[in-house]
């Protein structure tokens, strides 16, 4: 299994927040738990936080429900 040298700083050049990006990553995990069929063979043997961040940090996740820079004001 691959080794993951991300940061908390990398999720948030991701997703600008990196809170923002936890809950991405985890409605994405849970998903794949619910339904393993949303990923390729390859992935299915990995656990589902595994895949989650892998998709999300090789930008292969849409997130458009998410309004970034609403979660980002400081208001």
């Amino acid at each position: 299994m691959d080794k993951f040298d991300y940061t908390t700083i990398d999720l948030k050049k991701k997703a600008g927040n990196k809170y923002a990006a936890v809950i991405i990553i985890a409605n994405r995990a849970k998903q794949l738990r619910e339904n393993p069929a949303d990923t390729d063979e390859e992935n299915r043997r990995l656990k589902p936080t595994y895949v989650a961040l892998k998709e999300f940090m090789e930008d292969k996740l849409k997130y458009p429900e998410f309004d970034i820079k609403k979660i980002n004001d400081d208001d």
